[in-house]
């Protein structure tokens, strides 16, 4: 059921960055050969004859085609693709991609992150209108009003943590430690840290169950390997691998949310650059990789886990995955949409286009690089399902 709805959701997010492409290339007059939903191979399609819809099965576009536009039914779900004119190969037609001016391509380029960000806009108004989770710690209330219960939730979980082996999960909302409950993050840290060597019983909340676990508390040092945290204040002290936040659904009024929707959406994009740029930092000149990668599976894995604690913190993750696509396709890496945003910038500087040639190998090495990527990451994946 939730996987379903996962697939859904990852689904319509898809839908709306290809959607923006479609309308930015419609907009500008350039011809979009298809627009697929899924990847290849296709199931089926429909095009427009007069206005009316002429539908067909299997790959064979219909004769009447080559002038119009296929909205084709693909096997393939977690995907989908908008199909220019153009787009791979060099044609000097009115209505082809390469025959644009460079600012025009930069715009279609970039319309899938645009449309990507405007959802996200308009999702994290829309929680906000009806009561959004937010950090209180972080949070100036003097526009919200809280209209939930205010509980110590898990924001986080650190990979082979005793909070990970004890199979706590993001959402959970804490209940006690050894039976003595707690209103405030601090003071329950304070209380973790000083169990240093001895084991500690949790109790969550998570679905409407109660569930009680056992852990260890361990060393700064046992959790965190890669941190290099040398200040003694942390080191002597004990943890379980959790971040914790006070969390309580705040509601605003209309104008308020509009504005808050438009200021969160811009603080997350500019955070996911910072962490993007400190990956590649990391990986330049210190030679490790941090973080990690996710495929279409594993995103899939984290909205269905999501979306078993609320419908709300569903729509707040969607709309987080929303900016991050859009930031990741603006990464000019050679197959990615930045790749084309910058080769048409390019293009401007230099008054005229960039060697076609060129441009179509990068994007094709690019492309099977990504699709590698893609392959590796997905089979680790299903390996770690079972």
């Amino acid at each position: 059921m939730f996987i379903f709805l996962a697939i859904i959701a990852l689904s319509i997010l898809i839908f709306f960055h290809e959607a923006g492409h479609f309308l930015m290339a419609k907009i500008f007059s350039v011809k979009v050969e298809e627009f697929g939903i899924g990847y290849p191979p296709r199931m089926g399609g429909v095009i427009f004859e007069k206005g009316k819809p002429k539908f067909f099965w299997g790959r064979k576009n219909p004769i009447s085609s080559s002038d119009k536009t296929v909205y084709s039914l693909n096997w393939i779900p977690l995907g989908g693709f908008t199909k220019l004119k153009g787009e791979m190969n060099v044609l000097s037609d009115k209505d082809s991609f390469s025959a644009q001016v460079w600012w025009k391509k930069v715009l279609v380029s970039a319309g899938g992150a645009i449309m990507n960000i405007l959802l996200a806009v308009a999702i994290f108004s829309f929680l906000c209108l009806i009561g959004i989770p937010r950090d209180l710690s972080q949070e100036n209330l003097v526009a919200g009003k809280i209209v939930g219960p205010v509980t110590i939730q898990i924001g986080g979980i650190f990979p082979d943590s005793p909070a990970f082996e004890a199979n706590l999960q993001v959402g959970d909302i804490l209940l006690d430690i050894d039976g003595q409950k707690f209103t405030e993050v601090a003071e329950t840290q304070n209380y973790i840290q000083d169990k240093i060597g001895k084991f500690i019983e949790v109790k969550v909340e998570r679905k409407q169950k109660i569930i009680t676990q056992e852990l260890s508390v361990l060393p700064y040092e046992d959790i965190f390997k890669d941190e290099n945290n040398s200040e003694e204040s942390v080191l002597n002290k004990g943890f379980i691998g959790v971040s914790l936040s006070k969390t309580a659904l705040v509601r605003y009024p209309w104008h308020q949310a509009i504005v808050k929707g438009w200021s969160m959406t811009f603080y997350l994009l500019g955070q996911i650059f910072y962490g993007l740029g400190l990956i590649f930092k990391t990986l330049i000149f210190k030679h490790k990789m941090i973080g990690g990668v996710l495929g279409p599976i594993g995103i899939t894995q984290m909205i269905s886990s999501v979306a078993q604690v609320s419908f709300i913190y569903l729509l707040h993750f969607v709309a987080v995955i929303s900016v991050a696509i859009g930031a990741f396709q603006l990464i000019p890496f050679p197959a990615l949409d930045g790749s084309r945003i910058v080769f048409a910038l390019f293009e401007g500087l230099r008054g005229r286009p960039f060697n076609q040639r060129i441009e179509m190998i990068t994007t094709s090495v690019g492309f099977y690089l990504l699709l590698l990527l893609m392959v590796v990451v997905s089979f680790r994946e299903i390996v770690n399902l079972f």
